[in-house]
């Protein structure tokens, strides 16, 4: 008897993200170049689609100043928004050219604002996806996925992720991990361990969460707290 593997059906925004990364998203700065890869087939028969970003160059001394705990943002953080709304807006709108109907809207709302030493990590979502734009002194990059059928809710959920990201350079160096997700409003803070021993606290903002840290290592769990800092309880880091 042959047995067919259930594969469940690819997000067509991660399927097609190779061709405009390639084709389109080359700017004329070099400090704004970014490459964008699709998993392969067959990785998403496992829980979690993870999606691999490259841009080059960026300071190889700016993770010097990131932190497992987070600062409030700057002065400047309003004017980094705004940098990466447009890339995103920029972006998404190739995508619906080239791939509509079945290409999600763009998210529009700022979530999330991770800020640790110089670097600002920007969440947006929306309805039928979400962005992350890392934005450094000296470039920024965005990354994302989305479904035109919608975003899982959380529902009764206490935290929910649809997956994480690892980037880097072109050559390698200076490899970043982001854990995006859900959270309930009872959820105070999120403690992220990472394979590599780091824990890192997590950023939330109106019903997300936002972390990343400096290695190639995956999120291993989270520990939830509520706003009195009692523990709610801990589980893996992608739940799907």
């Amino acid at each position: 008897m042959t047995i067919t593997p259930d594969i469940p059906p690819l997000d067509p925004m991660r399927v097609q993200v190779r061709k405009h990364a390639l084709l389109n998203e080359i700017s004329t700065k070099p400090s704004r170049r970014w490459w964008r890869f699709a998993v392969p087939a067959t990785a998403l028969v496992a829980a979690i689609a993870v999606t691999l970003v490259l841009w080059t160059p960026t300071n190889p001394n700016a993770y010097a100043s990131w932190t497992a705990e987070p600062r409030a943002p700057g002065a400047g953080a309003e004017a980094v928004i705004a940098e990466c709304r447009e890339s995103i807006e920029q972006h998404h709108e190739r995508g619906r050219r080239d791939n509509a109907p079945d290409w999600p809207e763009a998210p529009t709302e700022v979530s999330v604002v991770d800020q640790r030493g110089s670097m600002t990590l920007v969440l947006f979502t929306g309805p039928q996806s979400q962005s992350e734009c890392f934005h450094t002194p000296d470039t920024h990059s965005v990354s994302g996925s989305g479904r035109a059928s919608g975003l899982e809710p959380l529902g009764e959920k206490l935290y929910l992720s649809y997956g994480s990201s690892m980037r880097s350079e072109r050559d390698g160096s200076n490899p970043m991990s982001v854990l995006p997700a859900r959270v309930s409003p009872e959820v105070g803070k999120v403690r992220v361990d990472t394979g590599d021993g780091l824990r890192v606290t997590a950023t939330i903002g109106k019903g997300w969460m936002l972390a990343w840290w400096p290695s190639r290592a995956h999120a291993t769990s989270v520990t939830l707290y509520d706003h009195d800092g009692r523990e709610l309880g801990t589980q893996p880091a992608v739940v799907r």
